[in-house]
């Protein structure tokens, strides 16, 4: 995409405590359909130049478009994608592994993360299972605490098995194909010329 910038601009609003330093960084406002973490997280991912490395449960976000969307842009300019999951829909795993991401199954992890480049990240602490309910704090331009949390990625990944067979026969479309759906219409081809005549 030549000629196409991406300014990402986070204003640090409070500083905290992460392993020991002191770091500015930005809490993402809740709300009910998740947009402001999507936002956040879709520019994140189009500035990484390297590599996107990803710590969450069954990969639920990966189905929003804009995120997807992101993900793909990142693939097409050659960035490295792993992810690390607890519950990954095979359908979901599928699609990722298409897309030449590498992704790993292992014991879930409360406190999910998303690292660009290993140097900025985001920490999204755990929460009840609704929608737009978690804490999520962005850190810009921190390599030493981003650092920490690579290596704990790498810990989980060194455990945990790597998904790399596709089963289409775990896909929706597959599925509907299988057993299409009976809508009383005769769809066969060979009776569309007496209906067309």
């Amino acid at each position: 995409m030549r000629g196409v910038f991406v300014d990402i601009c986070f204003k640090p609003v409070k500083a905290v405590r992460y392993g020991g330093r002191r770091l500015s960084l930005k809490t993402i406002k809740h709300d009910s359909t998740d947009e402001n973490f999507r936002l956040d997280a879709a520019n994140l991912i189009d500035s990484a130049r390297k590599e996107v490395l990803v710590i969450v449960g069954d990969i639920r976000a990966y189905g929003f478009p804009d995120l997807k969307w992101a993900v793909e842009r990142a693939r097409k300019k050659g960035v490295s994608v792993r992810i690390y999951a607890a519950n990954p829909p095979q359908h979901v795993v599928n699609g990722l592994l298409a897309k030449g991401i590498e992704v790993y199954k292992g014991p879930l992890m409360k406190d999910h993360f998303l690292i660009v480049d290993s140097k900025s990240f985001i920490h999204s602490k755990p929460h009840q299972p609704v929608a737009g309910q978690r804490t999520r704090e962005v850190y810009m331009n921190k390599p030493v605490a981003a650092r920490k949390v690579v290596n704990r990625f790498e810990k989980l990944v060194e455990k945990s098995k790597p998904l790399t067979k596709v089963d289409w026969k775990q896909d929706p479309l597959w599925k509907a194909l299988q057993k299409p759906l009976d809508w009383k219409v005769d769809t066969h081809s060979s009776r569309l010329d007496e209906e067309f005549a």
